[in-house]
């Protein structure tokens, strides 16, 4: 199975490699400097992305995690059922290196999506991801036309002050800790501007956030449909990573994803509320979760700290 599996993506990437290379200059848009091969090998597709009849989805995951973590027990099977076609990205260093790096990634895997499937694509991401996701529409002017749907999930797209108290207790911070600052050179660049009307964008926060503080404010971003899941279930305890799980973000997600523009909350069910997860997770696979969770412990005491934030590249710095 897993043999098959490969070979349908490896056709499918093989048919982006002679259709356009994502890689190469857009007008408009940074060029790509990570390597052509990192940036091919993180992205992973299921095999009917130009042949099925639902809009493919782009899963971004968050920090310290990978997408198979993050998406292969909830949100990656869930959606395939539906008859959507899937593709994930992994980032580098578990999505622990300068966001600028990360972001690249996420660019090439848009461009791979649209040229195979040759339609608009959508992108959920979690956390980091969400970050990631925004930064590249924001910043490649030839995106905001392949995506039609843009999701976070608890995305501290404002920053979050949790870096100050656990990242960066001291002078020093891990690249990834002084970007996601509130007020950093990097969230000054990335909500300069909204994006293109083209894209339609809902954040989702939730006031139990272990990570991404103060609620709401972290998780808002200009021009986007901000909800909190609180607004559709009262007093619900999710938290960071469930997110990933929870039955109401996934219903306020589903709603985005189905319809013409943002979520909306008079159209969506309060059934929800009643669930803890919503139907289809594979419950022993989602305890891969538990290696994230180890990753993150490990991560905070290893990650290479610097005394400055990395510098804006040039595209960051204008416009």
């Amino acid at each position: 199975m897993k043999r098959t599996y490969r070979s349908a993506l490896a056709a499918v990437l093989a048919g982006v490699a002679l259709l356009a290379t994502p890689t190469a200059a857009h007008a408009g848009s940074p060029p790509l400097e990570a390597p052509a091969e990192a940036l091919q090998a993180a992205l992973r597709c299921s095999p009917d992305l130009a042949s099925a009849a639902g809009t493919p989805v782009l899963l971004v995951p968050g920090t310290f995690t990978t997408a198979e973590e993050a998406y292969s027990w909830g949100y990656q099977r869930v959606l395939r059922a539906t008859g959507r076609p899937v593709c994930t990205v992994d980032l580098p260093e578990r999505a622990t290196m300068d966001l600028q790096i990360s972001a690249e990634y996420v660019v090439y895997a848009i461009r791979s999506m649209v040229t195979a499937g040759g339609r608009r694509i959508d992108v959920i991401g979690h956390s980091q991801g969400g970050m990631l996701a925004t930064w590249a529409l924001r910043f490649w002017s030839d995106l905001p036309s392949k995506v039609d749907d843009l999701v976070t999930l608890g995305s501290p797209l404002a920053g979050t002050t949790f870096v100050d108290t656990v990242l960066c207790p001291g002078e020093q911070c891990p690249d990834i800790g002084w970007q996601m600052k509130p007020g950093s050179h990097w969230i000054g660049a990335l909500n300069r501007h909204p994006l293109p009307e083209t894209v339609s964008v809902t954040t989702i926060g939730t006031h139990n956030d272990e990570l991404v503080w103060p609620a709401p404010t972290a998780t808002g971003f200009a021009g986007a449909t901000n909800l909190m899941v609180q607004q559709l279930c009262p007093s619900r305890p999710v938290g960071h990573l469930g997110l990933l799980w929870d039955a109401a973000t996934y219903a306020l997600v589903t709603d985005a994803l189905d319809h013409d523009g943002t979520a909306d909350l008079d159209r969506i069910s309060h059934s929800a509320c009643w669930q803890t997860t919503y139907p289809g997770i594979d419950y022993l696979a989602m305890s891969q979760l538990l290696i994230t969770v180890g990753v993150f412990v490990d991560k905070l005491l290893t990650l290479p700290r610097t005394v400055a934030e990395p510098p804006l590249r040039d595209y960051a710095t204008v416009g």
